[in-house]
């Protein structure tokens, strides 16, 4: 396993924005449960709810490699999160999209640690899923 100390600064910076990405997600994806609720979503709630718990875990991951405590954060909701599902759901969906993008990005940063250019490819595609399942959840909603 990776260590703090083993870790170069752009190994530790991407890794930081890796962090900070699946706290926000989490939280986006926490809060939005309750819109999809109200819309009546009930598969959308239970992958909302579950993708909250799993960037939870991705964070919780994370954390110590970064090398911190705790970092609270408290991403604003969208604008079209009361606009009803359509909105939200497009904006948490290009919101996980650049959270791939961005791990996809970082692993090409030059010297980067071999261990920590797979994790940032696994995230990609971690994220890749997350997006699908999603989608998937809203559509079959939608029927």
């Amino acid at each position: 396993m990776l260590e703090q100390s083993e870790l170069s600064p752009t190994a530790l910076r991407c890794l930081d924005l890796q962090l900070a990405e699946a706290l926000d997600l989490a939280v986006w994806c926490h809060r939005l449960s309750d819109p999809a609720r109200c819309d009546g979503q009930d598969v959308t709630v239970v992958v909302l709810e579950r993708l909250a718990s799993d960037f939870t875990d991705l964070a919780a991951f994370l954390i110590p490699l970064v090398g911190i405590e705790h970092r609270p954060s408290t991403p604003p909701l969208p604008d079209s999160a009361s606009s009803g599902a359509g909105g939200w759901l497009a904006e948490l969906d290009n919101r996980i999209g650049q959270a791939g993008l961005l791990a996809e990005v970082d692993a090409l940063s030059p010297g980067l640690e071999s261990g920590v250019v797979r994790l940032l490819y696994k995230l990609a595609a971690l994220y890749q899923s997350c997006r699908e399942l999603l989608l998937a959840s809203a559509a079959r909603d939608r029927a």
